[in-house]
């Protein structure tokens, strides 16, 4: 069993504005089963009962929310609360600086053969029984070294997700033979002919240390940054300062860590390690997956939206909606009403979400993200 959780709960998750916003991002939506997405992660990660630490990494304005949506499954789940560390970005670089910030403390209050999964908070995960299997499964790989990814066994030709190409038979998995963007649709149907692709998760087990070194190999500049910050002592005085209370222990993010993530370009761990690696191995996940990152996804997961529609003459629409809504003589809608704002999408083009966000920054209304 790995030894660690990191949680990855930094996004902004632009393609479900306007119910995502920069003060309430995707991760704190309740939108499914009454929890939030960080919520259903945390429990997931406890589940794994990992012996040593969980490491939530999120922006420091959103810190506050995450020790309070902790404390809330605390109450609940039986996790000593002084091993779980928020650890407060400064500014969202991407996930290569945040597996950075969480590898470099659990370097400095652990040890560097310890084995670690990452984890983004924005996934649904069934059943957990068969999660614990496939980690368990990955595990093995990383103690031998290896980077592993899960690779999602594709259900169709998705164009919204990147694409990991097995090799060479490595048990209980295989060898990385390549990493492939967001294809179109054509290219996606060649990879389900060819039976050898699968979904690119962006869950990952390895070894604390090694990672470091295959960022030190391939992204220097973001090794770099993190290379001489020492935050053990801060981990210790903020865990001495928390237990009494019994809430999770926070790391602020200091000037020390302002200087760090200045200097860190902003890039994906798959970009600066993964598709460069020769230890890249992927193991094939049986659990059933969700990357919530879009509303038709969330369409698919989500029914309580129907008590708010009226529907004439319609059909596969879907609602989410703080008001009631009526249609009549539509089809494949995608309505969302939150926060004051109304988003109306057909099915099918949701990704396209992300592009509105960039029109109103552009635009200098940031007031309505």
């Amino acid at each position: 069993m790995v030894k660690h959780a990191v949680i990855l709960a930094g996004g902004a998750g632009t393609r479900l504005w306007p119910a995502s916003t920069r003060d309430h991002p995707k991760q704190f939506l309740r939108l499914t089963e009454g929890q939030s997405l960080f919520t259903m992660t945390l429990r997931r990660a406890i589940g794994l009962a990992v012996q040593g630490t969980i490491c939530v990494v999120t922006h420091r304005d959103h810190a506050p929310g995450i020790i309070r949506e902790c404390a809330e499954v605390l109450e609940e789940e039986r996790f000593p609360p002084e091993r779980i560390l928020v650890l407060a970005e400064p500014q969202a670089r991407n996930t290569a600086p945040a597996i950075a910030y969480a590898c470099t403390v659990l370097r400095q209050i652990a040890e560097p053969e310890d084995t670690l999964i990452v984890m983004p908070a924005d996934h649904t995960i069934e059943p957990l029984s068969v999660f614990i299997a496939d980690v368990n499964r990955a595990a093995v790989l990383a103690e031998q070294d290896w980077l592993v990814t899960f690779g999602i066994p594709p259900e169709g030709p998705e164009t919204g997700y990147g694409y990991v190409e097995a090799g060479e038979r490595l048990d209980p998995g295989f060898k990385v033979r390549k990493f492939k963007e967001k294809p179109d649709e054509a290219t996606a149907r060649s990879f389900l002919a060819q039976g050898d692709h699968y979904w690119n998760s962006g869950m990952f087990a390895f070894r604390t240390g090694r990672f470091l070194e295959e960022l030190q190999k391939y992204a220097p500049d973001v090794a770099r940054a993190f290379s001489k910050i020492s935050l053990a002592e801060s981990v210790r005085h903020h865990t001495t300062q928390t237990r009494a209370d019994a809430s999770p222990v926070l790391i602020i993010a200091d000037e020390a860590l302002e200087a760090v993530y200045s200097k860190s370009p902003s890039i994906s761990i798959d970009y600066a390690v993964m598709e460069h690696s020769a230890r890249s191995a992927v193991v094939p996940a049986g659990f059933s997956w969700s990357d919530v990152g879009s509303w038709d996804v969330v369409a698919e997961l989500e029914t309580r939206g129907a008590n708010s529609l009226i529907a004439v003459s319609s059909k596969h629409n879907f609602v989410l909606s703080d008001l009631p809504v009526a249609l009549v003589g539509v089809q494949d809608l995608l309505v969302v009403v939150r926060n004051g704002i109304v988003l109306i999408c057909r099915k099918g083009q949701s990704q396209q979400v992300k592009d509105v966000v960039q029109s109103l920054e552009e635009k200098d209304r940031t007031d309505l993200l």
